[in-house]
Formats: structure tokens, sequence, C-alpha cells
């Protein structure tokens, strides 16, 4: 996609290829937390992603719906470009049960691996130069584990951690041990513990990792300071409808969702005919 899009901030009005435009920044130094209990406790860059309309709305559910999905009004060329982008700087990206339930039913594409298309050779190129992987690691979050593998993991011969809290059955976990897959628990609730995904991480070596695992898990780790930079796609339309899903919806943040932009575009006309920000924020540190 060959594009220019308007620099809002810093700076007024330049003029910037859309191409690269998140593979063109400096990643942020790791930071070191106090309470992480490892021998090098160097935090990796925690990222994530959202697309979203003015109103808010970043998923919908239909009367007689299961699941919440993304409308195609808020989809466009650019945004998922932007999207593979951060994708591609990952070491590691983060995704869920529902995702892998979703893609198996069809109703989700597959973003498992950097897709191999000329439009995106440039990412392909990109990590080869920065001495990383084809494609990043995956890791699977699950209270239930209740989810279904994708053959696409053994075809790109990624490795992939399975995740969960203290509450998944002993045949859920039996079940995964069978199919040769290690499940590790990390922590003792329903859900994965923040403190101790960033531990489990840091003992893996990653330095960059992508969340894509939805507002749940993002709100946790935002709430105890471990993501580094949040970016954001802003729609130019108002989407309405009762039943949704915004970005965030648990307890109050507070400080710890202080935020500082970083960087703003401006996009005239997406591949909708529509406006579009392409906005990045960094969280003050506590």
């Amino acid at each position: 996609m060959n594009k220019n899009v308007i620099r809002l901030y810093p700076g007024s009005g330049e003029s910037v290829s859309l191409r690269g435009l998140y593979l063109r920044q400096e990643k942020p130094a790791l930071r070191n937390i106090e309470g992480i209990n490892t021998e090098d406790n160097g935090q990796p860059y925690i990222y994530a992603n959202f697309l979203t309309s003015l109103d808010g709305r970043i998923a919908l559910r239909d009367e007689g719906d299961e699941s919440y999905r993304l409308p195609n009004q808020l989809k466009s060329d650019e945004d998922f470009l932007l999207f593979l982008e951060l994708y591609t700087r990952a070491d590691c990206i983060i995704t869920h049960g529902g995702y892998m339930r979703a893609l198996d039913a069809g109703r989700l594409g597959n973003v498992l691996q950097l897709p191999e298309y000329s439009t995106t050779q440039y990412m392909h190129d990109w990590r080869q130069q920065q001495g990383m992987r084809k494609n990043p690691d995956v890791m699977i979050i699950s209270g239930s584990l209740d989810f279904p593998w994708h053959a696409s993991l053994d075809d790109s011969e990624q490795k992939v951690h399975i995740a969960t809290g203290g509450k998944a059955s002993q045949e859920a976990k039996q079940y995964w041990l069978d199919a040769g897959h290690q499940v590790n628990q990390l922590g003792e609730q329903q859900h994965v513990d923040a403190k101790c995904l960033i531990e489990f991480l840091i003992k893996q070596g990653y330095k960059s990792v992508y969340l894509v695992a939805g507002p749940d898990l993002l709100q946790d780790l935002i709430e105890h300071g471990y993501v580094q930079s949040f970016y954001m796609t802003m729609s130019h339309q108002l989407l309405s409808g009762g039943d949704f899903k915004s970005l965030l919806s648990g307890n109050t943040l507070n400080q710890s969702g202080r935020m500082k932009l970083e960087n703003m575009y401006m996009d005239l006309q997406n591949s909708n005919a529509l406006g579009q920000w392409y906005v990045e924020f960094s969280f003050e540190d506590k």
C-alpha cells in the first residue's frame, strides 16, 4: 500500500508514508520492576493495539449471536497493515481461547502468522534484518483450556505456550498433555495472574510482546503497570449499538491509566472512504 498520511504530533502537517509507519519507531528501553523475582528482571516491551469508533465501540453483538464481532464498518486495509506491522515487531504474541474458537468457526481470520503476500514482504525482510524468527512465538491464554488447536501452528513450526489460571479441570490439562503440549499454570485464580505472566515472559527471554488477547487481560496488565505502549486506530464514525464491547470495562484505573501522547497521524481517506487517526500513547510511570 503506497499512500501518505499527515503527521499531527509531534510536528505539524508533514506528509509521511503509511508503509513502515510502525516499523520506523525505536522500542522503549526495557524496565525493571519491583517484586519480579527473576535473575534478569528487565520487563519485555509489552504493547497493545485496538480499533475503535468515535463512540468507543470495538465489537458488537446482534440479537441471537453468541459472541461479539468486529464490525465490518470499522475494518480498513490501512488499519490491518498497521496491525501487521505491530505483529512484525513481536518476539511473542499473546492471544486467548476465545480467538482460537472464533478462528476455528470461521468468524475471524488467521493472524497467528505473518501473511506471505507481496504487500507484506517488507515486514518479513524487516524481521530478517533484525535477526528475528520468521514468525513470533504464540501464547494462548485460557481459563478453561477449552479451545481448538490450529494446524497452521504446526505448519509454521512456531513455539506455542498454553497458559491458564488455577481453576481449569484436570481433564482439560490432561487433554493438552496427551496432545504433547505443556500447560503453564500462571496463578491460582480463574484468570492468569499478571505478575506470574510477566515472570514467565522474562524467563523465556522475550523482549517484545504484542498483546492481542482482548480487553480483560489488557486491563489487568495496565493496572499493574506492565504495558508500555498503546496503539489505537480511531475511525471517524459513530456506530452506536446497545450490546457492545468497549476498550475497558473493569475497575477504575486511576493513576495507572494515565497516558502520554507519543505520535498521532491523520489519514484523510481510508479504504472505506473515511478518515482515521493513528495514535500511539505511552503509560506514565507510577
